[in-house]
């Protein structure tokens, strides 16, 4: 009896033990382990990424980043081209240059006679112009008279005449005198150095005349320049192929007047 009983017991104990619990999973636990939806993955930033994550969202950052790559890096330019072209450019431009400075008596007469034809200005007839100019002084009456000669308005050669003439209130004649000795010191030395000029000299009682030719082709300016003692206060003031019409303005503007004779 007694072992039957226990066994009974026991298989009651046994069929209670093997009867399966069911367990109701919490709320909190059902929570933390229910996974993410597959329709949002997470990006997950490793170290060292999110800069560029920055960058590719601001392109303009890149464009300053490639801007300013240091100099050191930067591709060198290929200025080769540009170097060879140098040297050529150079070599024309000294050519012209000198070709301009050469021809340019013959530019300057092109372009004073083509204004002058636009212009209607009969200035490219040849001949010569006669200017005077009188005035006084207590002791003498002077005279100043010049012929200039030239081709297509341009100067040629040039005579000056030089009239001193006592006045009638002079009682000393002394001043002719010393424009006569300045005269023959003038012609002395121009007679002996061929420089583009010649002087004449003539004394009376009451005229002293002093002539002065001018060659302008001859004229040695430097050696003039150098030598004014000894011209005596004579230089020329006008050059070869000088405008013909700007020395007559000039003089007149002097209170010269002056007189045209046209071939």
């Amino acid at each position: 009896m007694n072992n039957n009983e226990n066994n009974g017991t026991n298989k009651a104990t046994n069929n209670s033990v093997e009867t399966p619990q069911i367990i109701t999973p919490s709320i909190e636990n059902t929570t933390e382990s229910t996974p993410q939806s597959s329709n949002k993955p997470q990006v997950v930033e490793a170290s060292g990424t999110s800069e560029v994550n920055k960058q590719v969202a601001n392109p303009t950052n890149n464009n300053q980043d490639i801007n300013s790559v240091p100099t050191s890096v930067k591709p060198e330019e290929n200025n080769t081209g540009n170097k060879k072209g140098h040297p050529v450019f150079l070599v024309l431009l000294m050519v012209f240059l000198f070709a301009f400075v050469f021809f340019l008596p013959d530019i300057t007469e092109y372009i004073t006679n083509y204004m002058n034809e636009k212009n209607g200005v009969n200035e490219l007839k040849s001949g010569r112009m006669n200017c005077s100019f009188s005035n006084s002084t207590e002791n003498i009456d002077y005279t100043y008279n010049l012929t200039f000669r030239y081709e297509k308005n341009r100067l040629k050669s040039s005579t000056s005449v030089t009239t001193n003439r006592l006045a009638d209130s002079a009682t000393d004649s002394n001043i002719l005198t010393e424009r006569e000795n300045s005269c023959q010191l003038l012609k002395t030395f121009l007679d002996e150095n061929d420089i583009g000029m010649t002087a004449e000299c003539s004394v009376s009682a009451a005229v002293q005349i002093t002539t002065q030719n001018i060659d302008y082709k001859k004229l040695d300016i430097d050696f003039i320049s150098s030598n004014l003692a000894e011209l005596e206060g004579f230089y020329p003031e006008y050059e070869l192929d000088e405008s013909v019409t700007t020395i007559e303005n000039n003089l007149e503007n002097s209170g010269y007047t002056c007189e045209r004779i046209e071939s």
